[in-house]
């Protein structure tokens, strides 16, 4: 299952002192879209308190990116290309309206 993958890409299951999921596990903030709080909030940490393994220490959900109101999405069409946008306009621009029309935790359009 994908949420093994967090597990597996540390070494898991070598937990020995200085290995990478010794100095990486758990995380202090697991950040992941608001489609998929539920597997991460509720499913992961019961399959971790099953297995005895330490839960993340915070779990924040971030909000998606829509145009016109949608959620910009491959399957739609609408996505927008972020190097498109720095070659147009600057890589300080372009971050500064990523992060003032983004609010973390809502939908940024």
């Amino acid at each position: 299952d994908a949420l093994t993958n967090y597990m597996s890409a540390l070494g898991y299951p070598n937990t020995e002192e200085g290995s990478n999921f010794d100095k990486y596990w758990p995380a202090s903030l697991h950040v992941v879209g608001k489609d998929i709080l539920r597997f991460h909030a509720v499913y992961w940490p019961a399959f971790l308190m099953a297995a005895d393994l330490p839960l993340p220490k915070r779990i924040f959900a971030h909000g998606w990116w829509t145009k016109d109101g949608e959620k910009i999405s491959k399957s739609l069409g609408n996505v927008i290309d972020p190097v498109d946008l720095v070659e147009t306009y600057g890589v300080d621009p372009t971050r500064f309206f990523l992060m003032s029309e983004g609010i973390f935790g809502n939908d940024g359009d």
